[in-house]
């Protein structure tokens, strides 16, 4: 039996808000625990990284190596609070999406939804999939040298640690196993917290996409052969009406994703700024460990080089998502010259000509200063390695 796309998405979605609390349809008691779960979750996990200062003393490097995670625990606390605080602009965009999917059921500008979303469904079943293999070789990784112990021993055994600094106030050798199942609850509530709000956009702005792509496809058919054939009153009213119609359906995503960006994404502005500083310590990081040749941690080094990937990825991801939202958003405009405008009546002409002029692309701008692009992201990595090279020369003058 044939499911449509956008339907398997809304089940998939509707499945991670239930579990993160953030359906906003129904609010029972249980949504108000699992609020206090994850809050108390995200307290716990940066309270504990930051009483790692008050027990031992920290050089340099122990610094780089804490501030990342620390970092990424506030940028938890952002995703988190992005949705959660924000329940009817998510009631909105649910029932945007599904009003756009009536509006064309029985038309074949349907399979335009179904060619955008089909990517954005396959993209939130694979993170969801990933993410139990992700945490167990994690967890294989961390008590690789318990492993060794028992494959290999040898006559000391080694030493137990942690990548991730916490300080329960207990005995890190004796209770390696509790400071793991710490370590492994932390990134896995932290990576579904990332991962919710991530898909959720990443379909928003691919359902937007693709009623852009709708809007620019009706433009492009107004003005052809077959309706310049039929009598001019006809031909004018049924090319007035296709316009129309196209403008209303790109006035109104756009009107939507501005709301919605405006509202959600204002808790995002402080997250670049984060991750910003996070890269350029990574990078620090890295150096310093290269740097020591007579010394060199290959563990230090790998999980430095999975780090930075996995930042670099992400950010790029998103800013080439937006950027293609972007373009969509201006091609109404484009579809305007692909028409036989020219041979269209004198009134019609008029109305593409103000279509050209009025539209604008629709850029996606944190805080007036950081817009979502390719250039965007070359922008945030030139920003991080100056920062690197600010942070490097304060470390070599200390």
């Amino acid at each position: 039996m044939y499911v449509f796309a956008g339907e398997r998405c809304y089940k998939i979605h509707r499945i991670m808000f239930l579990f993160m609390g953030f359906w906003p349809y129904q609010k029972p008691f249980i949504c108000r625990l699992q609020a206090v779960f994850f809050f108390s979750a995200y307290f716990c996990t940066t309270f504990f990284q930051l009483t790692a200062f008050l027990t031992t003393t920290c050089n340099m490097d122990c610094i780089l190596k804490r501030f990342p995670y620390i970092c990424l625990s506030l940028v938890y606390v952002l995703c988190y609070c992005s949705f959660y605080f924000n329940s009817e602009i998510l009631k909105q965009a649910l029932e945007h999406m599904q009003l756009d999917w009536k509006m064309f059921e029985n038309s074949d500008t349907r399979k335009v939804f179904e060619e955008y979303l089909f990517l954005s469904y396959v993209f939130a079943l694979f993170a969801c999939l990933i993410c139990p293999p992700f945490l167990f070789s994690w967890a294989a990784l961390e008590c690789s040298l318990v492993i060794l112990d028992a494959i290999m021993p040898i006559n000391v055994s080694r030493p137990r640690k942690i990548e991730v600094d916490y300080e329960l106030f207990l005995d890190k050798e004796e209770y390696f196993y509790l400071y793991v199942t710490q370590e492994l609850l932390g990134v896995g509530i932290g990576f579904f917290t990332i991962l919710v709000p991530g898909t959720f956009c990443l379909t928003l702005v691919r359902h937007s996409s693709a009623t852009y792509k709708i809007a620019s496809c009706l433009i492009q058919n107004t003005v052809i052969v077959h309706t310049l054939q039929i009598p001019v009153t006809q031909q004018i009213q049924f090319i007035h009406r296709s316009i129309s119609f196209s403008v209303y359906i790109h006035r109104r995503t756009f009107k939507f994703m501005k709301n919605f960006l405006d509202t959600v994404y204002v808790w995002y502005f402080p997250l670049i700024l984060i991750c910003i500083l996070c890269l350029s310590v990574l990078l620090l990081r890295l150096y310093n460990a290269l740097l020591h040749i007579n010394d060199i941690d290959f563990y230090d080094i790998f999980v430095c080089c999975v780090l930075l990937n996995t930042c670099f990825i992400y950010m790029f991801f998103t800013n080439f998502i937006a950027q293609s939202y972007t373009e969509h958003s201006i091609e109404i405009v484009k579809s305007t010259y692909d028409t036989l405008w020219y041979l269209a009546p004198l009134q019609i002409q008029k109305l593409l000509l103000i279509i050209q002029r009025s539209i604008k692309a629709h850029i996606i701008v944190l805080g007036g200063l950081f817009a979502f692009s390719i250039e965007g992201f070359a922008t945030i990595f030139t920003t991080a390695v100056s920062y690197f090279t600010v942070l490097h020369t304060l470390h070599l003058t200390t």
